[in-house]
């Protein structure tokens, strides 16, 4: 189907093909898991610094591609990134603050604040590329001509320029704002109370303290005796049970915490996996040309990435499971 039939372009492969989906969703999926079941930092690193990575070079490179004098992508290539990047950045956003209570062990904290500074780079990237793609929907891309006929897809499909447009500006503005006051909050309101806090006690040590030796010594009234405690009640006794109606307890060893966790992940995960793949399937991208197979280089090299992810998930729920695990308390350092 082409653009004059109301159909889309072909797909740019190296950006939005089928290997570069999975990557994504396998990535995304495996960093939920591991921020619902790790007991440690060091479990979860690994997945952090390779989505993080990944959301970053898709979006520099998707910007670049897309603003090119001769554009390397399309506007359809463009909302499949969109898609795929706003899955993972969400992933990123909850799975960031479950890591925080990982911060006993000597050098967590250094680690947390690099994963943190990473997640910010990586936000104002997707963000400069949403807000790139949508001020220049109408003529975005390699092919402007198509760019009426594209779909964005909410459980359904509905026109990316006319209401899609103006639904997902107000979308990635309102995500934007709340961002930039949340990290205001967390980083430069604690800096200025910590300030008032030390000014504060410059000016309580010049303040002369009144001397009160000469006054009297007031003592301090008695404490007012306790009520006498009122006598035991007498011992309950236990209903006799036979021996032949015993019952033995087992106990599952089951976190349900981390099952209904896991469980909301999954459920979410699918949703956003459909949605995309739907965007795709709507949108009748052109058939490329038959002669080369979907699963080229360029697809078989990002699924190279998954494999940290996968080692850590394997890693983690072989020695945790999803057992109840005893609490360690660590004194911080």
């Amino acid at each position: 189907m082409s653009c004059t039939d109301g159909g889309g372009p072909s797909m740019n492969t190296d950006i939005s093909g089928i290997g570069v989906r999975v990557s994504f969703y396998l990535q995304t999926l495996f960093l939920g898991c591991l921020s619902a079941r790790s007991v440690s930092l060091d479990e979860i690193t690994g997945a952090f610094y390779t989505l993080l990575a990944t959301n970053t070079g898709i979006a520099v490179t998707a910007l670049i591609l897309g603003f090119k004098s001769t554009p390397e992508i399309s506007f359809h290539d463009a909302l499949v990134v969109s898609y795929l990047l706003y899955i993972s950045w969400v992933t990123v956003l909850f799975s960031l603050p479950s890591s925080a209570r990982f911060g006993n062990k000597p050098g967590d904290v250094k680690i947390l604040k690099i994963l943190h500074f990473c997640s910010v780079i990586q936000s104002y990237a997707v963000f400069a590329f949403a807000f790139a793609m949508l001020a220049t929907a109408p003529t975005f891309g390699s092919t402007p001509e198509c760019n009426p006929n594209a779909l964005v897809v909410l459980f359904r499909p509905f026109s990316a320029l006319n209401a899609g447009r103006i639904l997902f500006c107000v979308l990635a503005g309102l995500v934007c704002i709340a961002y930039t006051a949340l990290l205001v909050n967390d980083h430069i309101v604690p800096r200025t109370k910590k300030m008032a806090r030390i000014l504060k006690q410059l000016i309580v040590q010049h303040i002369p303290v009144p001397d009160m030796s000469g006054e009297a010594a007031v003592s301090p009234p008695p404490p007012p005796k306790a009520p006498e405690a009122n006598a035991a009640p007498p011992p309950a006794f236990k209903k006799y049970v036979p021996p032949s109606k015993h019952r033995e307890r087992y106990n599952c060893q089951i976190d349900w915490k981390v099952v209904f966790k896991i469980t909301i992940i999954l459920i979410l995960w699918g949703l956003a996996v459909m949605n995309t793949e739907l965007l795709i399937r709507w949108n009748h991208f052109a058939a490329s040309d038959g002669s080369h197979s979907e699963w080229q280089f360029g697809q078989v090299l990002p699924m190279f990435l998954v494999g940290l992810s996968l080692i850590s998930v394997v890693t983690t729920f072989r020695e945790n499971g999803i057992r109840t695990l005893p609490v360690v308390v660590i004194p911080p350092v």
